[in-house]
């Protein structure tokens, strides 16, 4: 089988999102909070996004704005709640069981779509179960056995699982631009909502934890672009998020090179906890490196 080229793009963006995220880990130990940490970050994603809408030739079909919309609301819920289980949880965990994305844009284009799920598939779905609980099982913070960062990223995945298929499936016809744009659009204003349930004001934040989140949020930016430019234009949504599932692999090694730069204390877990985290990343790269096999015709 012969790997597409294109399938360049999300390994780059899966090494960036890992980057980005140690800011993030680094701006929550200066006290930033959730909401401003997701508000920022998807107004700079709406400055990188929003000039597509004057990029479409394609006229924007006013019936159709639904779309867009409900894909606004998916990727809002599923920001927000990855904001949330980094904020609670280490990186080597939370990300790698983001690779769950992989296997609910699958189950998301079958189900909503119509697409056909191959056995191999679900194949990878028991492996990535199985890395996830491995996962969990060395998360130090679980209670009752339950792991809360996992717990949020599972659901979180969903949601970006789910909106990828269905910017899969809608953006051809709508315009491709048109629709990244819009969405992007209204992820920011739904994001200004929060703003006065902060604690404190934006203003008022720490110097130090402010550059930290303005760089994690213009590389998560700049990844996502190549994430959009893959599912949008090259019909393969479930291989590049296969691949873009490399992530946690990433994660887990930039954390125990150059985590102590950002301020995690991950590194100085004992050996046993990280190379358990390992395994279960390892676990989760056969499994969507599996789900990419079985997505190729």
């Amino acid at each position: 089988m012969s790997i597409p080229l294109y399938m360049v793009l999300p390994v780059v963006a899966a090494l960036m999102y890992s980057y980005g995220s140690l800011f993030f880990k680094e701006a929550f130990e200066h006290g930033i909070s959730v909401i401003h940490t997701f508000v920022v970050t998807s107004w700079i994603m709406a400055l990188v996004f929003v000039p597509l809408l004057f990029l479409e030739s394609t006229p924007l079909p006013k019936a159709l704005l639904y779309q867009p919309t409900l894909c606004a609301i998916l990727f809002f819920l599923g920001n927000w709640l990855t904001f949330a289980a980094i904020r609670r949880g280490d990186m080597s965990i939370v990300v790698p069981a983001m690779g769950m994305k992989a296997v609910f844009v699958a189950i998301g284009a079958s189900v909503f779509f119509g697409k056909s799920i191959n056995p191999g598939m679900w194949t990878a779905t028991i492996l990535a179960a199985l890395g996830i609980y491995i996962l969990g099982r060395s998360d130090q913070t679980r209670s009752k056995g339950i792991s809360i960062p996992i717990l949020l990223t599972i659901v979180s995945t969903a949601c970006f699982g789910v909106c990828d298929a269905s910017i899969q499936a809608w953006a051809p016809s709508y315009g491709p631009k048109g629709f990244m744009g819009a969405t992007f659009l209204v992820i920011a204003a739904l994001s200004s909502l929060f703003l006065r349930a902060a604690e404190h004001p934006l203003k008022n934040a720490d110097r130090l934890g402010m550059r930290a989140l303005l760089v994690g949020a213009l590389v998560i930016a700049l990844q996502a672009i190549l994430v959009a430019i893959s599912v949008v234009s090259f019909d393969n949504a479930t291989g590049v998020n296969v691949v873009y599932s490399s992530r946690g692999l990433w994660s887990v090694l930039l954390v125990g090179w150059i985590g102590h730069r950002f301020r995690s204390t991950e590194k100085h877990q004992d050996r046993r906890t990280f190379y358990t985290r390992l395994i279960g990343a390892t676990i989760m790269m056969t499994a969507v490196a599996l789900a990419l096999w079985e997505s190729k015709e």
